[in-house]
């Protein structure tokens, strides 16, 4: 048995996730379904308007460009991103979720014209929970969870674009003088205690730009964007003055630099064995002391 147009309609209303017919000229023309009312808000009352007098300007032209990309493929365009119900006038922004959302959004061109007009439905799917789950995952994979700071994977994976941009970078390969005797001493409850006050009184030393990386054990990695040797000095000093001025909780601690400024076009291995060697310079100097790479002699 077919369905009527009736019938075919009154699915289409039941829908829980909303499609809007948009024309090419940017005009709500129609909007289907969205009934889950916990993942969206009414989009009825926008139907007639356009999209540059609903949306901000960047966003209302980012869906015009997409809708572009869709009539010109005449295949179904995937697209991801972010909206808050108050970005959008007209709407009841007080009812269904609040906060910026994440949206999948899926355009396919249609075949009618709508008054003379080519037109695309989107299908849009609010996706802010599994967005939130994949960016949590995410940064479980990238943070090193004693300290908070990132771990070994996230340098590697973001090494090469933090150098990115003009000035030379440098790089501290830091370690913690003795450690093994605290978690020895005191146990690993107050070695990991001495970690994160450690992590969070050379954090304080750095600039947003640094990344700051927990590599393993009481090891750990500074990569400095732009910056010059004696600033890369002066910050390794900094480093080792404020540990040492640490209050003794429970034992006063010191730590070991070593410095290098990173080279155009060098491998990142190259770079860690160079920090490598000179922080075990420093260890092997008297320890509480920063070594540092002159390249220039």
């Amino acid at each position: 048995m077919a369905l009527s147009v009736a019938q075919l309609y009154e699915v289409m209303a039941q829908l829980p996730d909303p499609v809007f017919i948009l024309s090419e000229d940017g005009y709500y023309v129609e909007y289907i379904g969205g009934v889950e009312q916990q993942s969206y808000q009414d989009g009825n009352p926008l139907i007639g308007k356009r999209l540059l007098d609903v949306l901000p300007l960047e966003k209302a032209q980012w869906v015009l460009d997409q809708m572009a990309q869709a009539f010109a493929s005449g295949e179904v365009q995937v697209v991801e991103y972010d909206l808050s119900p108050v970005e959008v006038e007209g709407i009841n922004a007080e009812a269904g979720p609040q906060g910026m959302q994440r949206f999948e959004g899926k355009l396919a061109p249609l075949p009618s014209l709508y008054d003379g007009k080519r037109a695309v439905a989107w299908m849009t799917r609010n996706i802010t929970r599994q967005h939130e789950l994949q960016l949590r995952l995410k940064r479980l994979g990238e943070t090193d969870q004693l300290t908070g700071l990132y771990n070994r994977h996230f340098f590697f994976e973001h090494y090469q674009q933090r150098l990115q941009g003009e000035g030379g970078s440098g790089l501290i390969m830091l370690d913690i003088d003795h450690f093994k005797q605290i978690n020895d001493r005191f146990g690993h409850q107050v070695g990991d205690r001495v970690l994160r006050s450690f992590s969070a009184c050379v954090a304080a030393q750095l600039r947003a730009e640094d990344m700051f990386v927990r590599s393993g054990g009481e090891e750990f990695l500074i990569l400095l964007p732009q910056i010059g040797e004696q600033t890369l000095l002066k910050v390794a000093e900094r480093i080792r003055t404020a540990v040492a001025a640490m209050a003794p909780d429970p034992a006063p601690i010191t730590v070991s630099l070593g410095t290098t400024l990173i080279q155009p076009g060098e491998t990142v291995g190259a770079v860690l064995a160079r920090a490598d060697e000179w922080l075990y310079r420093a260890k092997r100097g008297g320890r509480n002391r920063v070594a540092h790479d002159d390249i220039s002699t």
